[in-house]
């Protein structure tokens, strides 16, 4: 099973749910996910999975600097903040060396720096 494939899983096997309206998109966003999401640096199952949740939160926040304004990227704002949850639940699960670099990769800075390359894209 790929890292895509195990995140959807992961997901759907979650207790409790998150509300059915928010899993669809949560379960969309990874869906888009390539199969052959970029593991390196992680450790294990779970990690891999916290992978691909973290870059598809990534992908639901470029989608919200996208659309300043818009109500519908509420949605993906609220998508990419489960998501991100999820794989810093993920990580956990795999252990404090796959949440420490989990965090690494995906913390303050690599959103600011999404912020700024979004800025000068002007998307």
């Amino acid at each position: 099973m790929n890292a895509a494939a195990a995140a959807r899983r992961w997901l759907e096997e979650r207790e409790p749910q998150a509300p059915p309206a928010l899993r669809s998109r949560m379960l969309e966003a990874v869906g888009r996910r390539a199969a052959d999401a970029d593991e390196a640096g992680t450790a294990g199952a779970h990690a891999g999975v916290a992978t691909v949740l973290a870059e598809a939160a990534i992908e639901r926040l470029r989608s919200v600097l996208a659309s300043p304004g818009d109500r519908e990227a509420a949605w993906d704002l609220l998508t990419a903040d489960a998501l991100l949850t999820g794989a810093l639940e993920a990580a956990a699960e795999a252990g404090p060396e796959a949440l420490l670099a989990l965090a690494e990769a995906y913390g303050p800075e690599r959103l600011a720096a999404e912020l700024l390359e979004q800025g000068r894209d002007g998307r």
